[in-house]
């Protein structure tokens, strides 16, 4: 299955990349992670969507994530008390 692209274009100045100790391709993919990780913090993308912008895997992206220290799986209170019910009444049965 062939997919559409599209591609943007960037520029920036030869003096930022030696300030960020950084070539160009290096640049671009820190670029895509950064947008990336955003995106799914912001839960405009899915891990696997987000996984594909950075050009990854889920692994992979997951990997990223944790060393970011960003956490994969948000809940908040009332999901989990709602989880931890359900899981209570499985293990009653």
């Amino acid at each position: 299955m062939t997919m559409n692209t599209e591609i943007i274009t960037l520029e920036i100045s030869q003096d930022l990349l030696a300030a960020l100790k950084m070539g160009a391709a290096d640049f671009a993919q820190n670029i895509r992670n950064l947008a990336a990780i955003g995106f799914y913090q912001d839960k405009r993308l899915s891990l696997g969507k987000a996984a594909q912008l950075a050009g990854m895997n889920r692994l992979l992206f997951m990997d990223l994530l944790a060393t970011k220290g960003i956490v994969i799986f948000d809940y908040d209170q009332s999901e989990l008390a709602t989880d931890l019910e359900g899981i209570e009444k499985l293990s009653e049965d």
